[in-house]
């Protein structure tokens, strides 16, 4: 019986390890510790062009608990449209960020997220808001990735 359990709670952990989603980035902001994550959405093993992100919270405050967008959230806030689609291959934008192209794609076996910003292509890994105190009022969003195999933050201040 003991091994029995045993053998089930090990293979539980190796199912879920290898069936974990690949994250594309994060998007934090100032006001708590929680943060949206967004992972490649893959649909028989190739990029689900309908819905190729998915976006989840992470509420950090609340013992890492996941949680889906709401629909407000997902609409106004923290979700995508998707530009264009390739074969494998989509151009997304963040709903606050129209002129923010998100390019996803697979680079040596990876899926990432590109973006250009300033002239100058990086692979994002995270999106940081850096709020007006407890209100909805971003201030500005630093933008972090790796170009030329160096982290670099690029922001984008909200207009007054």
């Amino acid at each position: 019986m003991k091994r029995g359990l045993i053998f089930f709670i090990l293979s539980f952990f190796i199912l879920s390890y290898s069936c974990a989603a690949e994250r594309l980035f994060v998007f934090e902001r100032s006001t708590n510790k929680n943060y949206i994550c967004y992972d490649i959405n893959l649909k028989d093993g190739k990029l689900d062009l309908k819905n190729p992100v998915h976006a989840y919270w992470i509420r950090a405050e609340e013992g890492g608990e996941k949680k889906e967008l709401s629909y407000l959230q997902f609409t106004f806030a923290f979700g995508y449209k998707v530009d264009s689609k390739k074969d494998n291959e989509v151009t997304i934008h963040l709903t606050p960020y129209k002129n923010l192209p998100i390019r996803i794609c697979k680079r040596a076996g990876k899926w990432i997220a590109l973006v250009t910003m300033e002239g100058q292509e990086m692979v994002v890994t995270k999106f940081f808001a850096q709020m007006k105190g407890d209100t909805l009022t971003c201030l500005y969003v630093d933008v972090t990735g790796v170009s030329n195999g160096k982290t670099v933050t690029k922001r984008i201040n909200n207009k007054k």
